[in-house]
């Protein structure tokens, strides 16, 4: 009997050790993006956030690795968490499904496919201890209803205590939830106050001296959906779903509280923060109930050979849908962002405005990190009505002011002068001298998102400018454009029949990044040079371009279903396009 039960705890750790030399394989090599460098960047700092104090002081610790640049340190931190993760979804099943441990193996093979657990894994979010915590406290309460151990009531209080720290509004629902389920499952009273007292203590510490406030409620469904829909993901949202119903639904032991575990974790993706880890994770144990329910149902006497079996359909969807056990690693494009962007300005004083949260990110890395520029302030992100107010204040005081944008807010666009991959916003106007260098290309696909982004700011400037020759250039159309065609483009400006459409397009994809948006633009430099082009069918916004065309060309009325078809934003964006190019007469 002794013998059984060590079974599954060396399964639980083999499954640890495997993840791990996995995810530490594959590990975030450089500063990351967006909220990944941050959390690096507070680290190195030895500061941490009121919404994941406890995130702060892991990476706190983290950060301080004698080998390594922070981004990379965490990246470890990362690998470990996500490790932890994977080992509690095994327990967390091996306490629904005594009989049947390795499906809990399953469930977490599942999970370690899915590209947002993946990435999650290989960068520093607080996410990640979140999941771990919810998967432990979970395994721990379930297992207390079969054996109540202090040992077990303890871990679920810890598991509890790790969620508030690293996600504070479901780590309140997931502490309700489970002193709720231990107290009806004969927990002592005076255990779980003194479980209580613990967590109260606990918070306290990791609060003080915390920066910033409490997570704010962003509901948002949609959000949710787009960063936990991934790949492989789909695979464990869906077969979570059918295991948890199914296990609610045959009263197998502990299902309900798994499936009001998944709709509280659920809740707060969609109304606090989608970061999905968490919310995979609890599907995750409820894939491993579908190779078990099928060990139920087909007779043999090798029960773990079935579960095995049952879980290869499974994991071949996963392989199908678009598994993957590497990260989609920037690598040094980050820094590479930083020095393109502001490498190329005069010397300062000055200050920076970045309206692109990606390229604050990388600055503010290079700058606290590397010390890169610290000549330059960088202006914390500001809506364009207030962030062109501190353009201006430098302006006045004889200083630099750069952005990764031409301009914003009310500022005039003629005045700015393109650097490298960024601008210097100016007083007075400038005639641009340098050709504008091809797109970037930067790894991973927020890389590539904001290399389109940089890309488009440039051609917009060339093309204000009346350079549209460089602003083909600036998108890397050189190849679509033959020296004929840039000939033309260099010697034409819009027209009021012709007029640059591209402003007036609405958001019509989701997502609305890849390198259609280059040719996107190439549409309008064509339009407007009088370059024959076809009509394209997808993507929507492409097409909107082309029926534009044709109903400036008289060939199609406002009301043509076409646009219609293509929803109400391209309706009215169309009746502001008309509105713009041929303003109704002024009433006599």
């Amino acid at each position: 009997m002794e013998l059984e039960a060590r079974k599954p705890a060396w399964l639980e750790l083999a499954v640890f050790a495997g993840a791990l030399v996995v995810l530490l394989v594959g590990a975030g090599g450089g500063p990351g993006w967006d909220l990944a460098s941050g959390h690096a960047i507070l680290g190195a700092h030895l500061e941490r956030t009121a919404t994941a104090p406890l995130y702060g002081l892991l990476a706190d610790l983290a950060a301080q690795l004698p080998f390594g640049e922070p981004g990379f340190r965490l990246g470890i931190l990362g690998a470990v968490l996500g490790a932890v993760t994977l080992a509690g979804v095994v327990a967390a099943a091996r306490a629904i499904l005594p009989r049947d441990p390795l499906a809990g193996a399953i469930g977490a093979g599942l999970l370690l496919l899915a590209p947002p657990f993946r990435d999650a894994a290989g960068v520093a979010t607080p996410a990640l201890l979140a999941a771990a915590g919810c998967t432990w406290a979970f395994a721990a309460a379930a297992t207390h209803a079969r054996d109540a151990s202090a040992r077990t009531l303890a871990i679920a209080f810890v598991g509890a205590a790790v969620v508030i720290g690293s996600a504070p509004w479901l780590g309140l629902a997931i502490a309700i939830g489970v002193v709720g389920w231990l107290a009806r499952t004969g927990a002592r009273k005076d255990h779980l106050a003194i479980g209580a007292g613990a967590i109260g203590v606990a918070l306290v510490v990791w609060w003080l001296g915390a920066l910033g406030s409490l997570p704010r409620l962003e509901p948002s469904l949609g959000a949710m959906v787009a960063t936990s829909g991934r790949g492989a993901a789909a695979v464990v949202i869906g077969t979570g779903l059918v295991g948890a119903a199914f296990g609610a639904a045959t009263g197998l032991a502990r299902a309900r509280w798994l499936a009001a575990m998944i709709a509280i974790v659920g809740t707060h993706a969609v109304v606090v923060d989608p970061s999905p880890a968490p919310l995979l994770a609890m599907f995750a144990i409820g894939c491993a109930i579908v190779p078990s329910a099928i060990a139920r149902i087909v007779p043999g006497e090798r029960r773990t050979l079935i579960v095995a079996i049952a879980g290869i359909p499974l994991i071949g969807a996963a392989l199908v849908t678009g598994a993957t056990l590497q990260l989609d690693d920037p690598g040094a494009a980050p820094a590479r962002l930083a020095t393109d962007v502001i490498g190329e300005l005069p010397s300062g004083p000055g200050v920076i405005v970045a309206t692109s949260g990606t390229v604050w990110s990388a600055i503010t890395y290079a700058q606290a990190i590397a010390g890169v520029r610290p000549d330059l302030s960088l202006a914390r992100p500001l809506a364009p009505s207030e962030a062109d107010v501190v353009v201006a204040d430098a302006l006045r005081g004889k200083q630099l002011a750069i952005a990764d944008v031409p301009a914003f807010g009310r500022l005039d666009p003629a005045f700015s002068l393109a650097r490298g991959r960024g601008f210097e916003l100016r007083g007075d106007h400038v005639d641009p001298v340098d050709p504008p260098p091809p797109p970037a290309t930067y790894a991973s696909a927020i890389g590539e998102r904001q290399a389109i982004a940089l890309a488009i700011s440039r051609a917009r400037y060339e093309a204000g400018n009346g350079r549209l020759d460089a602003a083909a250039r600036a998108v890397g159309l050189t190849s679509r454009f033959g020296a004929a065609e840039l000939a033309m483009l260099a010697t034409t400006s819009p027209t009021r029949e012709r007029p640059a459409l591209f402003g007036f397009l609405p958001r019509l994809d989701d997502p609305d990044t890849g390198t259609w948006r280059l040719e996107l633009f190439g549409d309008d430099l064509a339009w407007v040079a009088g370059i024959e082009q076809p009509l394209v069918e997808s993507p929507p916004s492409r097409h909107l371009h082309g029926l534009w065309r044709e109903l400036l060309a008289g060939k199609r009325t406002p009301d043509d279903p076409a646009i219609a078809a293509l929803g109400p934003g391209a309706v009215a964006a169309t009746h502001e396009l008309l509105a713009a190019v041929h303003p109704p007469a002024p009433a006599k």
